[in-house]
């Protein structure tokens, strides 16, 4: 299966997977490489830079084309790159920045052109499932009534929460607190996401985007009003420090402990390679 789909700067969406056009083989976008400085027993600074690749189009629909086309320039102009997505899951952003067109073609009424692509992320990306959580903390009162008379009751049983994450490696992540709560704190593993002097009013919410694309808090009120809440953030000594308000989450299931009875989303995105067993 080869669905590709190209989504513009401005929301425009062109699909590239229909009966008018069509990608026969995304062999050359899976390529990627790594930088990385020669050190005395290895490598130091390994990063992904953007890459340049190429796909072709088979079309049938010349007027369907120029629109594409047209969107793919509207981007460059620009300087802003669209979102290159596989199969409605693996997402990379990209800009379009050539053409070369086959000729001559099998058939008359088919065009091929080869365009040229800009990957700017050097990575693929794809969101897991949502993974929703809501504890019940013993501060709610919430108790076990014995069948005898004793001078206390017994606390509810608290429920382990997991988070899961299927990746080898620590994964960004977009985690969302729903109020009403006041300077919510959760940890996962070693490390805890903690925000100071931050009310989240009921029916409004704080969501925390900890991505290679974006670091941010937005506090957003039941009416829609939204607000920069960055500051709010512990950042503490960063990365590692076990108090980081953007750290990657762990691999593997790790136990979450809460401060509170609010609700939490964790969105993970999993980075790497469009796998193979996935796409030919």
């Amino acid at each position: 299966m080869h669905a590709m789909t190209y989504t513009s700067h401005n929301g425009q969406t062109a699909d590239l997977y229909g009966e008018w056009a069509w990608v026969p083989n995304l062999t050359d976008i899976r390529g990627g490489k790594w930088t990385y400085t020669l050190g005395t027993r290895g490598i130091t600074g390994a990063s992904r830079p953007a890459v340049e690749s190429k796909f072709t189009v088979n079309s049938t629909n010349p007027e369907q084309l120029d629109g594409i086309q047209a969107l793919f320039d509207s981007d460059v102009q620009q300087l802003t790159p669209g979102m290159l997505t596989i199969n409605g899951e693996w997402s990379q952003r990209a800009l379009i920045v050539g053409r070369d067109v086959q000729s001559p073609t099998p058939s008359p009424d088919l065009v091929i052109i080869t365009f040229t692509v800009i990957l700017c992320d050097g990575t693929w990306s794809r969101a897991l499932p949502t993974q929703h959580f809501y504890p019940v903390s013993s501060g709610t009162n919430s108790q076990l009534d014995l069948p005898t008379d004793l001078p206390t009751d017994l606390a509810a049983s608290r429920i382990v929460l997991l988070v899961s994450n299927p990746s080898i490696l620590p994964a960004e992540f977009v985690a969302t607190i729903f109020g009403p709560c006041t300077n919510p704190s959760f940890t996962v593993g070693s490390n805890s996401y903690e925000f100071e002097d931050l009310t989240v009013p009921i029916g409004g919410y704080v969501r925390l985007t900890a991505t290679g694309l974006e670091k941010g808090i937005r506090l957003v009120t039941e009416n829609g009003d939204e607000t920069d809440a960055f500051s709010h953030g512990v950042r503490d000594s960063g990365a590692g420090g076990g108090r980081y308000i953007f750290e990657p989450m762990p691999a593997g299931n790790n136990l979450l402990t809460v401060s509170g009875n609010f609700g939490l989303d964790i969105d993970l995105y999993e980075r790497g390679d469009v796998p193979w067993s996935t796409l030919s």
